[in-house]
């Protein structure tokens, strides 16, 4: 009767151990940085953009990390972004709203150092403010 107590009990215990789906690794460690959405987008330079610029911080399990803080610049284009320095939120995002600079393209990066898909770019272009792109006055 002991015995067969012990083989339940190892059956039972092997049962919950492979149901347990949690990330192998601590869930709050960043793994992989994805771009959410924000591009393609036009607009008229010296105007804001329509949709913000996002990107995703993933652990190894795929979830998003909160906390983590995403470097973001403009490295082409004279545009302006809401906040070079933007934490993620509780389901990993980090989010920026963006400004056009001259006419042309524009280019901005989102940077956590060291992860899988860092930097991440987004390309937007400005047009001129009366040249076909709305916006002029």
């Amino acid at each position: 009767m002991r015995g067969m107590m012990r083989l339940g009990l190892m059956t039972a215990l092997v049962a919950v151990a492979s149901c347990n789906k949690s990330d192998p690794a601590d869930p709050t460690i960043p793994a992989k940085m994805v771009l959410v959405d924000g591009e393609p987008q036009t607009g008229a330079a010296g105007a804001d953009a329509v949709a913000p610029l996002r990107v995703r911080i993933v652990n190894l399990a795929g979830d998003g990390v909160a906390s983590i803080p995403v470097e973001w610049a403009v490295t082409e284009g004279g545009g302006t972004i809401s906040n070079p320095h933007q934490q993620t939120s509780n389901d990993g995002i980090s989010s920026v709203t963006f400004t056009y600079g001259l006419a042309g393209p524009q280019v901005i990066t989102a940077t956590y150092p060291g992860l899988t898909g860092s930097p991440q770019t987004f390309n937007l272009t400005a047009t001129s403010v009366g040249g076909g792109g709305g916006g002029g006055i």
